[in-house]
């Protein structure tokens, strides 16, 4: 049996939905996973001889029954990935999709129900939270579908990072456009950084260079709505630069900021700015070692590599450990995950690093 994993090729990798996608192969490769590379490029009017020229040359290596880890989205659009699940399920490949980005939620556009279609044509899904199963599953996606939660992203290097320096500044690295940002009128200093104009490993450096927090924010209240199901790529940038980080309250990944002291949980950039403004070297230092104690399970791809093993293994079993809400005494939910027994539908968690409980990411 060989497995497989896709891969964006002939895009820029500084583009942040390429590099997820690399980092993600770069984690499955040391597993023994081959590459199943995929160019990013849209043809509208593509006939069907040449489509499915294209998409037997993608998969021309695979076996009956062998594993495929499908990174999502391509950027080639609905049409298309639907067109390579289908046609790698047609040559007997055991077909999951690992989910980056659900663009209807995050960008509108394709219907929800369009893309929760194309998931059903797998037999798992790996998700970056447990809110995100739950709407997916109110969206469409079939009640028998397998789950693995995939608790953090990973960003796999060999690179050594040294302690961050004290200072009291903020750094934000999802663009300079965003409303409150860019109009910055708080005294703690905010640096707006473009991701797309640096290698991204010279971004991280700069970043464990420079010290401070690494903001997370919404840009308006859809992507405010999306973080509440999954947090941005910049959560595992400076967590693997070694910042402390800042995040909304709303964030999906609250629990493990606080309950691993990785930064602040703040309810505005008002109260962020305040909270760096008062801070003390010895309280920022706390903050710095809790995040090089958690960093190198993300340097080293762990996350990843523990979500695809558990896929791999959910395609040959019907049951195995799974994981559900833990309830409080008045019957809340609480932030912590009981496991036992499952059968299919029910949720794959992927182990963490984590002070305490586990936590309900």
């Amino acid at each position: 049996m060989r497995m497989y994993i896709t891969r964006i090729n002939g895009v820029w990798r500084r583009d942040p939905s390429v590099l997820r996608q690399h980092l993600t192969a770069d984690a499955a490769h040391q597993l023994g996973f081959r590459e199943m590379g995929i160019y990013r490029y849209q043809w509208p009017q593509e006939s069907k001889e040449n489509l499915s020229s294209r998409l037997d040359g993608i998969i021309a290596g695979i076996n009956r029954g062998d594993p495929v880890i499908f990174q999502l989205p391509t950027g080639n659009g609905l049409k298309f990935d639907a067109a390579l699940a289908d046609r790698i399920r047609a040559y007997g490949g055991r077909l999951g999709f690992l989910i980056h980005e659900v663009e209807p939620l995050l960008r509108g556009g394709a219907s929800l129900r369009e893309t929760a279609n194309l998931y059903n044509q797998a037999e798992v899904l790996i998700v970056p939270t447990y809110a995100m199963r739950e709407r997916l599953s109110e969206s469409g996606v079939r009640e028998n579908m397998k789950y693995v939660v995939q608790a953090l992203r990973d960003y796999p290097t060999g690179e050594p990072f040294g302690e961050p320096a004290f200072k009291r500044e903020i750094h934000f690295t999802d663009g300079t456009d965003v409303p409150g940002l860019r109009d910055w009128a708080y005294p703690v200093p905010l640096k707006l950084m473009n991701p797309l104009g640096k290698e991204p490993h010279q971004l991280l450096r700069e970043l464990s260079e420079e010290g401070g927090f690494g903001l997370l924010w919404y840009r308006d209240e859809n992507t405010r709505r999306y973080m509440e199901l999954d947090a941005p790529f910049s959560l595992t940038r400076y967590l693997t630069a070694g910042l402390p980080v800042i995040a909304p309250s709303e964030i999906a990944h609250q629990s493990v900021i606080r309950e691993n002291h990785l930064g602040l949980v703040v309810g505005s950039l008002e109260e962020a700015a305040a909270a760096v403004e008062r801070m003390t070297e010895e309280e920022y230092r706390g903050y710095a070692r809790s995040v090089r104690e958690f960093a190198p399970a993300l340097r080293n791809g762990y996350y990843t590599q523990h979500s695809l093993l558990e896929a791999v293994q959910a395609f040959f079993s019907a049951s195995g450990t799974g994981c559900r809400r833990e309830s409080t005494p008045s019957g809340e939910p609480s932030s912590g995950l009981l496991c036992s027994m499952y059968r299919t539908g029910e949720l794959w968690p992927s182990p963490g690093i984590f002070r305490g409980r586990r936590t309900d990411f």
